[in-house]
């Protein structure tokens, strides 16, 4: 008995023990099976990647809105509540806004806009809309209807209950608080201009009236106070037509006849675009356009000489250019500002004094930017005194928001100009840190690191140096680090997150942004080897606190306008985009929205930094990103994309395509089996060419170095000035097994005498002073220009080449890759060039771009692989 029983024990323990086996067996043989079923991405795959765009984010943070967009145009709109996570989607859905934490309107399809209740989720559809918002204050839904007899208003409840219709509009304006909104119309004897006060019962007030003109849309000054239209002659197209300002709180018309007007030029025509109507904040000064009366008459011949200050391309622009003036209604006075010698203006933040960029001056020239006198005009009585003499502005001269200063940068510094002091500032010589880097070592140009803007009350700026931000007084006394960015490799930027923060355009130049300094300052936040990324918030009694920083792309900061909550996009090379919200800086983040989840199916690449040296001995950075499914025992083919520095792409992540404007699509290759390597590049003056040579094989020897690259099997590709790089590399060395070449540059000499198709310059600056980093002349330094050109070393090319162009290029001429197609024919090497007709410097129309993308992996696939693709 006792014998059995032992039997019996044994018996039941080996039952146990083939159960736990079985177990085991069958929970790895489950293992195995999940890992085969990941797949390899194919084309078939490519449109199930989607783009996820964050929208929105309501005043309290409660909901968030963001989008999914796909090749097959299968888009959505989504709107996610924060706590609950509770969800709602819109198939097709665009242009989605918030009011308060109650409703979310949105065009549900083509002028069909849908007013969705986010309490009751119920839906209201408003036809033929096609233009909508919501008051400043969030009282009423605002929209303009157009039907094909006439345009109307409609004055909605948030929720899209009509209560008020206004019929037959022409135009329509509203101020800048959405309280009052100004319109014209016409019946069959007259042409009204009328005012609808919303705050008011929606009382109405007619402002003008005429028989006889036709009135144009009205333009309000930012405080709302006065108007101003014009009223084009219906009877005449030969008469100028009338200007005319409306003073709401002095319910009063006045009108300007330029054709009548003592002070307006004779020779001269308002101009009636209503963009170029422009009232000064005050309401006192109304700006306008003009332009010559007379035609420019065409020429017999084209008439290009040597001696003319801009190329015979270039003059049409300057001779139809449009003039400013001033007309001020209380005293019917008028004062023509710019004239034929003055090429752009801007104005103080007070708009009482005119900065003028005067032309006449300096003879021909050959810079990007062209040297140019400044004059300061007192628009009182239009007397003017010097300001810059002989200064190149690129976009970084700018007026205070308050008036009283320009702010602009020169020699590698910051200078400011009190307007009431008539003093001129340094007010960052003294700081050992420099404010500017020189992006092309070619010449003595500076380049700032940026401007962020003033503090709110003037008393100081906000500049960056290479790492940090600092706040430094008008007169220079008094320079604050606000970030420690330096010590930690960490660059502080502010970002935006009001409208007032922001550059607005001024004329010819801008207006800088203000900042509460009494309050937070959002900083974007990233490691120098672009290793990791964030934000952080700075306020004065606290210093910088970081939000978010993380090894990952981390982008897209939103803040809600009440609260401390805000979300994010936080990627890295294998992981897609994913819209994050936080409550609070404490918090901990929640996921709102994961994009392509069905990349967990498929095999994916990785990301790795890699470090070099130049030639020089200088430290460098690149991008090495993995093939799909990696084995570190196999040996993989690698291509190379060039183009100046591309470390930033360390973290990006990039959704597989056949629809790319220069055809390369890192994920496609990726998954196709290929290492792909993103080289930095520096460059020495005088030789691009042998810079970027010497700089990728050094990339490549240092990838070469995992062991898991083929030598024998490495392509390049680059587009642009990286085309021009890549034609370079393949007729001066036969490391490459194959190349790809788009828009690329082949010879300096001809692409030296043309001028560019877009603005009509000279290409002379791109090589003396910019990217091609000559640093001379062609006749000065002949031989560098000829050595640097792919043409004039073809011979020496043993590596199979495709290139590509757009027929219509006005960057790069498709003559560029022509003439080096037409040498390697005669030359017999092996070559393949593409032309797009109607397209321009990247691919457009996707039936192009997916034909080159194609016909660039079949070429990779042919000579890396040697698959039989071609």
């Amino acid at each position: 008995m006792t014998t059995r029983k032992k039997y019996q024990s044994l018996g039941r323990s080996c039952f146990f023990v083939r159960m736990i086996l079985l177990l085991l067996l069958s929970s790895s043989s489950i293992c195995i099976a999940q890992l085969k079923i990941k797949k390899v991405v194919t084309a078939s795959d490519y449109p199930l990647w989607g783009k996820l765009t964050p929208q929105l984010l309501s005043d309290n943070g409660t909901w968030i809105s963001y989008s999914t967009s796909y090749s097959s145009h299968q888009d959505t709109l989504f709107v996610k509540n924060t706590a609950t996570l509770q969800t709602h989607s819109f198939p097709k859905g665009q242009q989605g806004k918030f009011s308060k934490e109650a409703v979310f309107a949105y065009y549900s399809a083509p002028n069909s806009l849908a007013v969705f209740n986010l309490k009751t989720a119920q839906t209201t559809t408003l036809k033929s809309v096609n233009e909508y918002f919501f008051t400043t204050d969030d009282q009423y839904l605002i929209v303009v209807s157009d039907s094909k007899k006439d345009q109307k208003i409609l004055i909605c409840s948030p929720n899209g209950n009509i209560l008020k219709t206004i019929d037959s509009i022409n135009t329509y304006s509203f101020n800048t608080d959405s309280t009052v909104l100004a319109i014209t119309s016409k019946n069959s004897t007259k042409s009204i201009a009328q005012l609808i006060f919303l705050k008011d019962n929606f009382r109405t007030q007619k402002i003008a009236n005429s028989p006889n003109e036709n009135f144009g849309k009205m333009k309000w000054n930012k405080g709302g106070t006065a108007l101003s239209f014009y009223g084009n002659s219906s009877t005449s197209s030969l008469l100028n037509p009338k200007l005319y300002y409306y003073s709401v709180s002095e319910s009063k018309l006045q009108s300007f006849d330029s054709n009548t007007h003592q002070e307006f030029p004779k020779d001269m025509l308002l101009s009636t675009d209503s963009e170029a109507l422009t009232l000064s904040d005050d309401g006192n000064k109304v700006f306008i356009q003009t332009h010559k009366k007379t035609s420019i008459t065409k020429d017999t011949a084209m008439v290009w000489n040597t001696k003319d200050q801009w190329l015979y391309v270039q003059r049409p622009l300057m001779e139809n250019h449009t003039y400013n003036g001033v007309w001020f209604p209380k005293n019917n006075r008028f004062l023509q500002i710019t004239d034929h010698a003055i090429s752009g203006m801007m104005l103080n933040g007070l708009q009482n004094v005119a900065l003028l960029f005067d032309s006449r001056i300096h003879e021909a020239q050959f810079k990007e930017y062209r040297d140019l006198d400044y004059w300061l005009m007192d628009l009182k009585n239009g007397k003017k005194k010097l300001f810059l003499e002989k200064y190149a502005n690129d976009g970084t001269l700018f007026a205070s928001p308050e008036g009283d200063y320009f702010c602009y940068l020169k020699d590698g510094d910051w200078w400011v100009y009190s307007i009431s002091k008539a003093t001129y500032t340094n007010i960052t010589q003294h700081i050992k840190f420099e404010f500017y880097e020189k992006k092309y070592v070619a010449n003595d140009k500076t380049y700032p690191f940026g401007f962020a803007g003033w503090s709110k009350d003037e008393r100081s700026l906000l500049l960056y140096d290479a790492f940090d931000v600092w706040e430094i007084t008008p007169d220079g006394r008094t320079a604050k680090r606000l970030t420690n960015g330096r010590e930690d490799k960490i660059v502080y930027r502010i970002v935006s997150q009001q409208p007032s923060q922001q550059k607005t355009s001024n004329f010819s130049g801008f207006t800088s942004g203000y900042f509460n300094l009494d309050d937070k300052l959002y900083l974007s936040a990233e490691r120098i080897d672009f290793s990791e990324s964030g934000y952080s918030v700075w306020n004065r009694k606290r210093g910088t606190q970081s939000l978010v920083f993380q090894p990952k792309k981390v982008d897209y900061l939103t803040t809600a306008k009440n609260g401390s909550s805000f979300m994010y996009l936080e990627q890295t090379f294998d992981q897609s985009p994913a819209l994050m919200f936080k409550a609070g800086m404490l918090t901990v983040p929640t996921v709102v929205f994961q994009s392509n989840l069905q990349q967990q199916h498929y095999l994916w690449g990785k990301s790795k930094a890699i470090i070099y040296k130049d030639i020089s001995g200088n430290q460098m950075r690149g991008v090495l990103n993995y093939p799909a499914g990696y084995d570190p025992l196999k040996k993989y083919p690698m291509i190379v994309r060039i183009y100046e520095n591309q470390a930033h792409n360390l973290h990006k992540y990039v959704n597989p395509s056949l629809y790319n404007s220069a055809g390369f699509n890192v994920s496609n290759l990726t998954s196709q089996g290929f290492f792909v390597l993103y080289p930095d590049i520096v460059y020495q003056v005088g030789q691009p060419g042998q810079s970027a040579l010497d700089c990728v094989l050094a990339a490549v020897n240092e990838a070469l170095s995992t062991g898991s690259i083929s030598p024998t099997h490495i392509g390049l590709i680059g587009h642009s000035f990286g085309g021009y790089e890549t034609n370079f590399i393949v007729t001066h060395s036969n490391r490459f097994t194959a190349a790809v070449s788009g828009a690329g540059i082949s010879d300096f000499y001809s692409l030296y005498l043309r001028t560019n198709g877009i603005s009509g310059k000279p290409n002379y600056f791109r090589f003396e002073s910019q990217q091609f980093r000559m640093g001379t002349s062609f006749f000065d330094n002949k031989w560098g220009y000829l050595n640097n050109s792919p043409l004039f070393n073809a011979e020496h090319m043993n590596t199979p080449l495709l290139s590509w162009t757009g027929e219509s290029d006005t960057q790069i001429h498709s003559s560029q890759s022509m003439q080096f197609f037409m040498a390697l024919r005669r030359l017999q090497k092996t070559h393949t060039l593409l032309v797009y007709p109607n397209e321009e410097h990247g691919l457009e129309e996707r039936i192009n771009q997916r034909h080159l993308t194609l016909q660039i992996e079949k070429w990779f696939n042919h000579y890396l692989k040697k698959e039989d693709s071609l």
